[in-house]
């Protein structure tokens, strides 16, 4: 069981590292990504910034969860959940261009972001069945999101 379970994750982070899996990809070379990232404040017009970082850490959850290392499995879906917002001007710029699909976007990251905070959860009750289980709906939740509306904010930012 505990082999079915390293084998799903290992093929998620090979899903994680080989895909185009994020906007960022597209616009914003991984040698910006500054280790702290995920921490501070994005500067104006980041949302490439931010996507690199959840990027980031994301692959760093998968790294942990296969190390069943639970401190750090907390430590990165916490970087999740609590990412860094866009600048305020990045912000309305999406709104705007948008307008009634907002809704569905913020839903997105909602999901990701509860999903974010159960995968803490189960880290912090050293249980990896219910980590994993989160670890799929937030990627479901990155994935859907990346469906819906990749094409269309990138190309706000080209």
């Amino acid at each position: 069981m505990l082999t079915q379970k390293k084998l799903l994750l290992a093929i998620s982070l090979v899903i994680l590292t080989t895909a185009n899996f994020s906007i960022a990809n597209d616009i914003v070379s991984s040698a910006a990504v500054s280790s702290n990232t995920t921490k501070e404040k994005a500067p104006e017009g980041s949302l490439k910034l931010v996507m690199q970082g959840l990027l980031k850490n994301t692959q760093e959850l998968t790294a942990a969860m296969l190390n069943e290392d639970f401190a750090l499995i907390v430590t990165k879906a916490d970087n999740i959940a609590e990412h860094p917002a866009p600048s305020m001007s990045t912000r309305i710029k999406i709104i705007k261009a948008m307008g009634s699909d907002m809704a569905k976007f913020k839903e997105n990251d909602e999901n990701v972001h509860k999903a974010a905070l159960d995968i803490m959860t189960n880290a912090q009750q050293k249980n990896i069945n219910g980590v994993g289980e989160n670890f799929k709906k937030m990627i479901g939740g990155c994935l859907s999101c990346h469906g819906q509306f990749k094409g269309s904010v990138s190309a706000l930012f080209k």
